[in-house]
């Protein structure tokens, strides 16, 4: 089953055979998320507003600003789910350090929101359960289907990642060809000293700095990071920071990632379950179809519709 919104603001939940499982009117949405069962939406308006449910039942979730907004960031603020577990995330662009306790979710007389970078909430009882500061300009977010790992990647290339049960503790994602950052080192040592390479392997030529989206692709053990006008999408395991493989998606057709407009990152998912990544095309309409093997760690393209 999908999720879609018509021009009606009619909200449908409907079968690959066509049949409606379910459908209400919601206000028009810039982002939206549903549990397999059904129970549990998730919608975003056009300031970053977080609202659960809809109809008589809807009630605000994060409502603590009118900036930033979707015309300020060129993003689209994104909503990820657990599948096993009642937590969600949200993140969109920048981070703010201040503890959750120092500033309610919901304050709409507030200038700048708080919550603009990513958060875990509880998702039965619609409050943060932490903040994970550390990411930088346009950021995109996603939770394993297990909820155990949050991973993020920003504007400025930064990769990171929490296991939700320590989320005070951040683990930071090997940048291409260089590895992870030494801490506390002086200043004045070789450019080599700054950098943990034991882990790098061979990378592609045409890998970009920018990440404009991460997506789990097998089950919770594998996600994959995707590059800012780039073809090439990088495997990681899931606690682990170092890159497994490097994928060439292929040139032809041009893919979504290409245009430097971050909010086309919705034309970029995966089925971690079957394995399966679509992607838009950057032009012209259409998609193509990726099939993951975790046996082999080989991604092959099955399927292009123009």
């Amino acid at each position: 089953a999908f999720i879609w919104q018509d021009l009606s603001n009619v909200v449908r939940v409907q079968s690959v055979d066509g049949t409606v499982i379910k459908q209400f009117q919601n206000f028009a949405t810039y982002g939206q998320v549903i549990d397999h069962s059904l129970t549990h939406y998730l919608s975003a308006d056009d300031h970053w507003n977080i609202y659960s449910g809809a109809g008589e039942h809807q009630a605000p979730v994060l409502n603590d600003g009118i900036s930033p907004s979707f015309v300020g960031t060129g993003k689209l603020l994104n909503l990820t789910m657990a599948r096993d577990r009642l937590v969600f995330v949200t993140a969109g662009s920048n981070s703010d350090e201040a503890p959750i306790t120092d500033y309610a979710p919901i304050d709409p007389d507030r200038r700048f929101s708080r919550y603009s970078g990513v958060t875990l909430w509880n998702l039965d009882t619609l409050k943060p359960i932490a903040k994970l500061p550390g990411n930088s300009a346009k950021t995109d977010a996603t939770i394993s289907p297990d909820g155990q790992w949050v991973v993020s990647g920003d504007e400025n290339g930064n990769l990171l990642f929490w296991n939700t049960d320590h989320p005070n503790t951040r683990f930071v994602g090997s940048h291409d060809g260089l590895g992870i950052p030494k801490p506390g080192l002086p200043d004045g040592l070789p450019e080599s000293e700054y950098w943990d390479d034991s882990g790098v392997i061979p990378t592609p030529e045409n890998l970009t700095l920018p990440i404009i989206s991460v997506a789990f692709i097998d089950h919770s053990r594998y996600f994959l990071r995707f590059g800012n006008n780039s073809h090439q999408a990088a495997l990681f395991k899931a606690g682990n920071p170092w890159p497994q493989k490097y994928f060439d998606l292929g040139e032809s057709p041009q893919l979504v990632t290409y245009g430097s407009q971050y909010s086309r990152n919705t034309a970029i998912a995966t089925s971690p379950q079957a394995g399966v990544l679509v992607m838009g095309h950057r032009s012209g309409g259409g998609i193509s179809v990726y099939r993951f093997d975790a046996d082999t760690l080989t991604l092959e393209r099955t399927w292009v519709v123009r």
